[in-house]
């Protein structure tokens, strides 16, 4: 058998198998969006009435009220796990197209911690050696990636939260900063790991699916950059986006 005809069997079989691959990928997205359909909006549902009889609770005794609380709490939390395991597997599907477009920093960033506070009231300051900074990203996934970051830091520290930005070369540097507990080293390890949670307990303040870090990292990579956490137990955490950045604007 010649050369010619053996690359040839090759480039078949590479074609074939890529053909494949895309309608196994086709499939994984459908299954994704019967499974958010036929499971979401039931919950969505139940979770609805729950908060309109906890709103007309006149005829209820407290111990109603406290079960119907846990009750509406623990929903909460299964529709935000659903949620966030749909986007997750939606990113790793390549289901969810990211922008690389030039977006303003210091206004997005402005834009959000203007809609965090509106929910959580809580100072936040930023710190930058440069303005008008314009980095290749996409504005809402990037925003969305920011109102994570910041919300975890709020959730583990009791003190001001600091945004540092800083440039160096093409990249920015965006360091979300508190002085919190801490994370061991061990669990920075782990941190971006789905499911993973640095606090094992989960409660009503800082309960969550243990998602939020794990697409926070997938979104930003998926955009060009990276997401790493730096921390030291006793002295805070600092979680970094590195992204591309574009000439500032004048």
């Amino acid at each position: 058998m010649s050369d010619f005809t053996l690359t040839t069997a090759h480039e078949a079989s590479a074609n074939h198998q890529m053909v494949s691959l895309d309608e196994v990928q086709a499939q994984q997205i459908q299954l994704i969006r019967n499974f958010s359909h036929e499971l979401r909006t039931p919950l969505t549902l139940v979770y609805g009435y729950m908060q309109s009889i906890h709103r007309r609770n006149e005829n209820l005794t407290d111990l109603q009220k406290n079960a119907l609380e846990i009750a509406m709490f623990e929903m909460k939390h299964t529709i935000q796990l659903l949620q966030e395991s749909l986007d997750l597997a939606r990113l790793e599907c390549h289901a969810i197209c990211l922008r690389r477009e030039p977006v303003p920093l210091h206004g997005l960033i402005s834009e959000a911690i203007a809609v965090f506070q509106q929910v959580k009231p809580r100072e936040i300051i930023v710190e930058s050696e440069e303005l008008n900074i314009l980095v290749l990203a996409d504005a809402d996934r990037l925003k969305q990636v920011l109102l994570r970051l910041i919300d975890n830091a709020v959730k583990y520290s009791d003190t001001a939260i600091t945004i540092k930005l800083g440039k160096s070369g093409d990249c920015v540097a965006i360091s979300i900063c508190d002085r919190g507990c801490g994370i061991d080293f061990q669990d920075q390890l782990n941190i971006f790991s789905p499911f993973y949670r640095v606090d094992r307990s989960r409660n009503r303040d800082t309960g969550g699916a243990g998602l939020g870090l794990a697409i926070a990292k997938v979104l930003v990579e998926g955009m060009g950059g990276t997401l790493n956490v730096y921390s030291q137990l006793g002295e805070g955490s600092i979680f970094k986006i590195i992204l591309k950045s574009l000439v500032s604007i004048a």
